[in-house]
């Protein structure tokens, strides 16, 4: 019997070395889980930022239909740490009914951080504007 007298050590060891690796997975596992969170909600945010664009574009063809007489590129208000690009181009005159309107295209683009980098987002919208 006084040949097993480190067998307890060896299991010791063991059980340190499996929990120490179970932790080591949870701690990865749980930054996964809050830059999934963060990346999701600057998505959102990107969304939004792009959004406020299309809705800005629109505002500039009410209040100033010729805004946009060729494709040009409009600068939006700027958002916190998103950079919005509005681009502007008439499509034309219709005529519906007697009424003439001209048909707008508008796409915007937010976007946060740089391309290639870990936190980099964005995202594009379009819309198709008539105005009398």
């Amino acid at each position: 019997m006084t040949n097993q007298k480190g067998i307890t050590l060896v299991g010791a060891i063991f059980v340190l070395v499996i929990v120490s690796l179970l932790g080591r997975y949870l701690i990865n596992i749980t930054g996964v889980q809050r830059q999934t969170s963060i990346m999701a909600l600057q998505s959102a945010r990107a969304y939004q930022a792009a959004n406020t664009g299309i809705e800005w574009g629109i505002d500039r063809i009410i209040n100033g239909p010729n805004i946009c007489s060729a494709n040009q590129v409009l600068l939006a208000p700027a958002i916190a740490n998103f950079n919005i690009t509005v681009s502007c181009l008439n499509l034309g005159l219709i005529n519906e009914d007697g009424v003439t309107r001209t048909i707008y295209r508008l796409s915007s683009e937010s976007t946060h951080g740089v391309y290639g980098q870990q936190d980099f987002v964005s995202r594009e919208l379009q819309a198709t504007v008539q105005f009398q």
